[in-house]
């Protein structure tokens, strides 16, 4: 009796070494997105990633929002949903929680890949916001440019490639864009054109110039439009 005790317990000690040889190890580790053999991928492409965040983010609409950057990490699962969101730093008015709206909405990424297997893997990111946009008339200082607006005027013509054709019968470009509260020029629009480029050859040319003033409210730079239009001589 005690023979066949120890031989039925030596079968199932065996049974039990069996199993756990055939069991598969589940890898749950979440690996890091600079260590890993095959990175994971957002369908079409990082530029799609950052443009599907600045479609989706709604930007605090307040004119107080000054606006800044937003730092998120989250996890990509093995199946390539977006988990384990967290907010490492906003910059108030539900910055972070519209962070994770939207990427609790994000579509699905192509998982990373470890040693063959798909793997978990952390990301971060950095969203960028800009703050509300005030027009000339709301700002107690206007933007201005260093060394005044004749200086400008100057710089610009001695810049400007005006068109050369006999055609070209001059006028004025009239052109708007935000000035950045670092002094920086964003969103250049062109109101209107005299055709042979000059619209372009505007562009180019105020994008060269860095030497801007912010506009201020309440003794703090802001985000500002501003319009200004360049005068050219015929031929």
């Amino acid at each position: 009796m005690k023979q066949f005790i120890f031989i039925a317990f030596a079968f199932f000690a065996f049974q039990m070494v069996s199993a756990q040889d055939t069991t598969k190890v589940v890898n749950n580790t979440v690996y890091n997105t600079a260590g890993i053999e095959v990175k994971p991928e957002f369908p079409g492409g990082m530029d799609a990633f950052f443009q599907y965040i600045g479609k989706t983010y709604n930007t605090p609409t307040s004119k107080d929002f000054l606006g800044g950057k937003v730092y998120v990490t989250f996890v990509i699962e093995k199946d390539g949903k977006v988990s384990d969101i967290k907010v490492l730093r906003d910059v108030g008015f539900d910055s972070g929680k519209e962070a994770i709206r939207v990427l609790e909405l994000c579509p699905k990424w192509t998982p990373g890949r470890q040693n063959g297997q798909n793997v978990r893997c952390t990301f971060s990111l950095p969203i960028l916001l800009h703050g509300y946009v005030f027009n000339i008339k709301e700002v107690d200082v206007a933007p201005n440019y260093l060394g005044g607006f004749d200086r400008l005027s100057k710089l610009i013509l001695e810049n400007f490639n005006t068109p050369t054709s006999k055609e070209f019968k001059g006028g004025k470009v009239l052109i708007s864009f935000t000035v950045e509260i670092d002094g920086s020029l964003s969103d250049i629009q062109i109101y209107k054109d005299l055709g042979f480029g000059t619209g372009e050859e505007a562009v180019r040319v105020l994008k060269a110039f860095k030497n801007w003033i912010p506009a201020q409210k309440n003794g703090k730079n802001v985000r500002c439009n501003f319009g200004i239009p360049i005068t050219l001589k015929g031929n």
